[in-house]
């Protein structure tokens, strides 16, 4: 099916008050993608494995296979991108974001590993762009860090990373920099925070704050005899194919009661050395790893950045930004000021926990206020200032939905405090509906979580003009799913009307910001194909273009939202 059959067949929906030029000649119009979810061909060419092959194969973890039930190669970009391209040519995009594969490049992660056919084969992409005169728009790492340096060093909850990823960059800027001028270094690293080291099970590599085995060890040790004695960290080694794990105290010396010796021999294997003092460190620490690992990913940010500028920018003539991600949040009680200061707080620990430093060099004022100390979030970002601040020439914004907020009590019910950790230092409650019970908007989409609220895109771009002195913004993801549902025909797929008004309703809303003077630039919806997302695997459709899994090619069929796209990109 192609762009006529669907438009002469079901009409297009009128572009209401939108108009193309309502934007402006210099606004880009395009669609977004990641190389996870859409190239395929995991093991083609010398690619070496990500965090995500290990974690969407867990089938302990998830309960299946998140690939099933269509394979890895469900979509496989990497041998249909000239078709894909073609797609967006037709719609009318002038601007395609997409993602390189850092372990395509570099299958080890190191540099020494480079991969010349992982490169050739994002030149020829960048080729076809170029033909079709179509600007890209490249992020470095959308969550999928190579595995080899997971097992190394943790990934990104060690330093050493950030150096890894500058000379990843440092290849990709050499190889692509004549044909890309807008770099992304990192997508969302709030949601590769919190999602992958808070949800623990939501996104990869799938680490998590203190669980059974952690509060096991925690037992373990606070039930021995004795003093403890030894000279290196406990680990906990996988098991079963349970690829977590974590560290026991590396300081501690307790006296308490008895211990079955089946958990000493099982957690507690010690050699006599010296004792240490009891304590746990940060790195061991499984409730301060997301904020290692957002800090970490700033540096991380910050040292490719500085060398896009001191290398490169000044032939290449690019701009290096960062794409970030948060919800709008409302408070659930209008009337109450606890409730608004808990809004303003829940948007400085997503948005402001990397917009504060990246702008202002420190972490918002709320952060350092509710952060349990000796989180080291001051002393860390104090050490790096220099190389995150004011690293970025544009930022990315990503949107989807919005929230009621309440202020949330350290404590519980039954007066015992929350131990700390992310979730619990920012004090704040949500909630799809407010004091008087109004749901804050329609639910939509496939997966549950998206609850339209289109004006949350114009406040949160307001809230970005007034916070941050107005920078350059591109909003690098913007849309909504659908089901993968077996039992209904292509018809139904890619009659879309949902999508089309969520669209619609949205960029109406960046209109009036730009009318406010708001400098964004750019509009991606989240996605052009139907693609594997992440958690849900391939059960939630969000492209604009319709993917028959089953088939052989892989065909792709333009949905309602990819013609009403395009008569809006036609006025």
């Amino acid at each position: 099916m192609d762009f006529r059959d669907i438009t002469s067949s079901m009409g297009i929906p009128a572009a209401g008050f939108l108009r193309r030029e309502d934007f402006g000649k210099d606004f880009f119009f395009g669609s977004a993608t990641s190389a996870f979810q859409i190239e395929g061909a995991l093991d083609k060419d010398g690619r070496g494995k990500s965090v995500w092959d290990e974690f969407a194969d867990d089938e302990k973890r998830h309960g299946k296979n998140l690939f099933h039930p269509y394979g890895e190669d469900a979509v496989c970009h990497y041998k249909h991108y000239e078709k894909d391209v073609d797609i967006m040519k037709k719609i009318g995009f002038n601007a395609y974001r997409f993602s390189i594969s850092w372990s395509r490049i570099l299958p080890t992660g190191k540099q020494e590993s480079r991969n010349q056919k992982g490169i050739n084969f994002y030149k020829k992409l960048l080729k076809k762009l170029e033909e079709k005169k179509i600007e890209p728009f490249v992020t470095l790492l959308h969550f999928d860090v190579p595995q080899d340096l997971e097992n190394e060093y943790r990934g990104f909850l060690d330093r050493r990373i950030a150096d890894d990823f500058r000379d990843y960059a440092d290849i990709c800027f050499h190889e692509f920099g004549k044909q890309v001028k807008y770099w992304i270094t990192i997508n969302e690293p709030w949601s590769f925070a919190y999602g992958g080291y808070v949800l623990k099970d939501f996104l990869a590599p799938g680490r998590g704050p203190v669980d059974d085995r952690f509060d096991a060890c925690k037992i373990a040790v606070t039930n021995i005899d004795g003093p403890i004695y030894r000279s290196t960290p406990y680990k906990i080694e996988k098991e079963n194919d349970d690829d977590a794990f974590l560290f026991l105290p590396r300081r501690f010396s307790y006296q308490t009661s008895t211990i079955r010796k089946s958990v000493q021999k099982r957690f507690l294997k010690c050699s006599n050395s010296e004792p240490f003092d009891q304590g746990i460190s940060d790195e061991e620490d499984p409730s301060k790893y997301a904020y290692i690992v957002a800090h970490n990913q700033l540096l991380a940010h910050g040292k490719a950045a500085k060398l896009y500028k001191d290398k490169y920018q000044m032939d290449q003539k690019g701009k290096i930004g960062i794409t970030l991600v948060t919800h709008w949040f409302e408070p659930h009680d209008c009337d109450s000021q606890k409730d608004k200061d808990a809004a303003k707080r829940a948007l400085d620990f997503s948005l402001g926990w990397f917009m504060h430093p990246l702008v202002y060099g420190e972490y918002p004022k709320t952060m350092r206020r509710y952060v349990k100390e000796g989180h080291l979030l001051v002393p860390d970002l104090e050490a790096d200032k220099s190389i995150i601040q004011n690293s970025c020439d544009f930022i990315g914004v990503n949107y989807y939905t919005a929230v009621y907020v309440s202020h949330r009590k350290r404590k519980d019910r039954h007066g015992k405090k929350h131990e700390s950790n992310y979730v619990t230092d920012q004090k704040v409650k949500h909630h799809v509906k407010d004091s008087k019970g109004k749901f804050i908007g329609k639910q939509q989409g496939a997966t549950g979580w998206i609850y339209g609220y289109p004006k949350g895109i114009m406040d949160l771009l307001l809230h970005v003009k007034r916070e941050y002195n107005n920078p350059l913004i591109y909003i690098t993801e913007n849309g909504i799913d659908d089901p993968d549902d077996h039992s209904a025909k292509l018809w139904d797929s890619i009659y879309d009307h949902q999508r089309v008004s969520f669209l619609h309703d949205h960029l109406s809303f960046v209109k009036e910001a730009k009318r406010q003077h708001v400098n964004v630039k750019g509009y991606f919806v989240w996605s052009l194909l139907d693609n594997f997302e992440w958690k849900a695997g391939f059960t939630s459709r969000f492209g604009i273009t319709y993917v028959d899994y089953d088939s052989e090619k892989q065909e792709r069929h333009p949905k309602l939202s990819a013609a009403w796209f395009k008569s809006l990109l036609e006025n």
